[in-house]
């Protein structure tokens, strides 16, 4: 996140236009990089998000089956497969916990 151009700009452009002492190029180069910066964090924020509905999603489901007959691959599959059963299991044990 940058601060400087999200929260300190708009301050300083608003005190420097009501002292007087900024121009019209100035305001508008300030708006243009405070909109920026506030639209690129706007859009982080929705994907993150986005992101992590899918995750949740995914989880909810079981994911996807990763399968292959690749020997390139098999050891993933098998990472992946041992994961899920680790996490099958730690999920079914928090279940049972008083």
């Amino acid at each position: 996140m940058r601060v400087n151009e999200m929260f300190l700009a708009p301050i300083i452009t608003c005190f420097l236009v009501l002292c007087g002492e900024s121009d019209l190029f100035a305001v508008i180069s300030s708006a243009m990089t405070i909109y920026t910066a506030w639209s690129e964090w706007t859009r982080y924020t929705q994907l993150a998000f986005e992101m992590q509905n899918m995750l949740l999603t995914t989880m909810l489901h079981g994911g996807p089956q990763i399968v292959t007959n690749d020997p390139d691959y098999m050891p993933y599959v098998y990472a992946d497969a041992v994961f899920r059963l680790y996490a099958r299991r730690l999920r079914s044990w928090e279940l049972r916990r008083p």
